[in-house]
């Protein structure tokens, strides 16, 4: 039984996520995964599942917040929908893929090599070290394929949105960062679409949580998911408020700071290991 303590907190993460989501354009899920994960802790839910429902549960309020955060960047002409059709196919692949094999893989040397690449792309976006290319706003048609299928698969396996590859890719190829957040929060929702399906099809043998079905806690998915939705509108505007050299140094320290605190518990299991 929740109490209200345990609600506040909740909805606290979704309007946390909601706003990041629509000022970055991720999905939400980096920081709705550790935020669900902390509090599934302190509700005592089953240990040996918490990290399963946590990516599963933040897959099925993505869906909620990225559709919130992808339609206020459409008002605005922010989503630039040719390159998310061409993207849409690799990312389903990908995604599902992920799924498949998310339970085969060690998530101590996931969180490392995730960690590793967040430092990596936010120290390029920091210093902006990102190459300039020669047709900007217009990415080569096999480099958005492998990009979709890397980012459909780590979002698959992680259970988070594409934010932290896809956009440092978008920024790559010439957009604006408004756009960029814009045309990733669009990614995010076939993402979150065929997660949740995936997560709902699950076969969890020896999970008996009352209101959870496959991997996907559904209390947190109705207490959470309001507010990711109130949040991402709030995200959006500030966007637009705030000048686009300082809207990249914010997301990369953003990405830094989640980079380096996965690679500092990874060390820490290993140590205490």
């Amino acid at each position: 039984m929740l109490t209200g303590v345990d609600i506040i907190l909740f909805a606290g993460l979704g309007l946390t996520a909601g706003i990041l989501s629509g000022l970055f354009g991720i999905g939400g899920g980096m920081v709705i995964v550790p935020g669900l994960f902390y509090l599934f802790r302190i509700i005592n839910l089953p240990h040996e599942w918490v990290m399963h429902l946590a990516a599963g549960s933040s897959m099925c309020i993505m869906v909620f917040t990225s559709a919130s955060s992808a339609w206020s960047h459409h008002l605005r002409g922010d989503v630039q929908w040719p390159i998310f059709q061409r993207i849409l196919p690799a990312i389903a692949i990908g995604v599902i893929f992920g799924k498949l094999v998310s339970y085969r893989l060690n998530s101590d040397y996931l969180e490392f090599i995730f960690g590793a690449f967040l430092v990596f792309v936010s120290l390029k976006i920091l210093f902006d070290w990102l190459p300039k290319p020669d047709q900007p706003g217009e990415p080569d048609g096999q480099l958005i394929k492998t990009v979709g299928t890397v980012l459909g698969f780590k979002s698959g396996v992680l259970g988070i949105g594409g934010g932290a590859i896809s956009v440092p890719f978008l920024l790559y190829s010439g957009l604006p960062m408004s756009q960029a957040s814009g045309t990733s929060a669009s990614f995010t929702l076939p993402i979150a679409l065929v997660g949740t399906l995936s997560c709902l099809s699950l076969s969890t043998h020896g999970l008996d949580i009352p209101l959870a079905i496959g991997t996907i806690y559904w209390p947190a998915v109705l207490l959470v998911a309001p507010f990711t939705m109130l949040g991402a509108p709030l995200g959006t505007q500030l966007c637009h408020q705030i000048a686009s050299r300082i809207l990249k140094r914010c997301f990369a320290l953003f990405l830094l700071t989640l980079g380096l605190r996965l690679l500092f518990e990874v060390a820490e299991t290993f140590v205490s290991g």
